[in-house]
């Protein structure tokens, strides 16, 4: 299953942007950013479904709380940003 990462400039920001994702209905996890997707392991994320992906940038985005950079994680676990 595709899935995407939200990467949050602080934890606090990934939980906020957690409880605003699931205020409309989209579940999102909260979790360290993968070491391959910022070079560094101390960022936070919030991971969301394919199919939630426009939505959730737009409620971010509403919020103040947009995500810094957007990775798609594929099936086999590669990561990479998307644009």
């Amino acid at each position: 299953m595709l899935h995407y990462l939200l990467m949050c400039r602080s934890l606090t920001f990934a939980q906020r942007a957690s409880r605003a994702l699931e205020r409309i209905g989209i579940s999102a996890i909260i979790t360290k950013a993968p070491k391959s997707a910022t070079g560094q392991g101390c960022n936070y994320c919030v991971k969301i479904s394919e199919k939630n992906l426009t939505r959730s940038i737009a409620t971010l985005k509403d919020a103040g709380l947009g995500p810094t950079r957007v990775f798609l994680v594929s099936h086999d676990g590669s990561i990479s940003e998307v644009p």
